[in-house]
């Protein structure tokens, strides 16, 4: 968030801007461990257009975006180790893929921290919240 003061000037605004872009740009890549790898794989030129052609009306340059990717190369050799190349990383990696809406389903638990009796108070004889619902959705 950009906080404005009073005799904030237009070139201030703008440098506050930049300093929020690079920030979030470099914080929301780094944290996650796919996309920088995505990112130092394809290439600084690749990583210089993209950025660039993403935040036009940013006081961002070149020299900028690949300072940017030298810390994320950076932060590749930190994690990986040196002389490990992100395309080898990425190529181990295992992503795992969309739950189909059965998995999602399966997935659903419900949690009770009643006590036996309780659970019958208000669950009936079985005192399973989970057969209600079963109940309740067939």
């Amino acid at each position: 968030m950009l906080l404005r003061t009073k005799h904030e000037t237009a070139n201030d605004r703008r440098k506050a801007e930049t300093r929020y872009v690079v920030t979030e740009t470099m914080m929301s890549v780094a944290s996650q461990a796919p996309l920088l790898l995505e990112v130092v794989a394809a290439g600084p030129q690749h990583w210089r257009s993209t950025f660039l052609r993403t935040f036009p009306g940013v006081a961002i340059d070149a020299s900028i975006s690949d300072r940017i990717f030298a810390f994320f190369c950076q932060q590749v050799q930190l994690r990986y180790g040196h002389g490990v190349r992100a395309s080898q990383v990425l190529d181990t990696m295992v992503v795992p893929s969309t739950p189909t809406q059965r998995e999602i389903d399966n997935a659903w638990e419900v949690e009770s921290f009643s006590s036996e009796e309780g659970r019958r108070y208000f669950y009936g004889p079985d005192g399973h919240p989970e057969e209600i619902i079963k109940r309740l959705v067939n």
